[in-house]
C-alpha cells in the first residue's frame, strides 16, 4: 500500500513539473547580433513583409495561440516579446496550422488535432 501511494505521488510530481515547463510563447536571439535596450511595446510595428529600409534581424518571436486567446492578446504578446529584444518592428513570417496528432474516439473514430503557430522576426531599423 505504501509503495503504490509513493509511486502515485512521484508520478503526480513529474506530471506537475512537465506541465509547469510548457510555454505557449517565447523568443530567442540570433547569434552574433548586437543587443539593444528594450523599446515600448505599443511602438513595435507588426509587418507582413520585409521593409525596404535597412534593418538588423535580432531574433525570432513565437506564440502558439489557442481558441481562448483573442487577436489583441496575441498581438500584445508578440509586441511585448519583440520590444524586450529592442525591436522596432516584427515581421510575421509564419502563421499556420499544423497537425499535432490524432485523437481516437469510440464513437467518431480517428480525428486529427491541429495546432496554430505564429512566428515573427524581430528587427531594428538602422539609424
Amino acid at each position: 500500500m505504501k509503495k503504490t501511494s509513493l509511486a502515485i505521488a512521484l508520478m503526480a510530481l513529474i506530471l506537475a513539473g512537465g506541465v509547469a515547463c510548457y510555454r505557449p510563447f517565447g523568443a530567442h536571439y540570433y547569434p552574433d547580433v548586437p543587443r539593444f535596450a528594450p523599446t515600448a511595446p505599443p511602438s513595435v510595428d507588426l509587418l507582413r513583409r520585409e521593409p525596404r529600409r535597412d534593418h538588423i534581424a535580432l531574433g525570432e518571436v513565437w506564440i502558439r495561440p489557442n481558441y481562448r486567446m483573442d487577436r489583441f492578446y496575441v498581438e500584445s504578446v508578440l509586441r511585448e516579446k519583440a520590444a524586450a529584444m529592442g525591436a522596432d518592428a516584427l515581421i510575421i513570417v509564419r502563421d499556420r496550422f499544423y497537425r499535432e496528432g490524432v485523437v481516437y474516439s469510440y464513437w467518431h473514430g480517428p480525428r486529427p488535432v491541429y495546432e496554430r503557430q505564429i512566428v515573427g522576426i524581430a528587427i531594428r531599423y538602422r539609424r
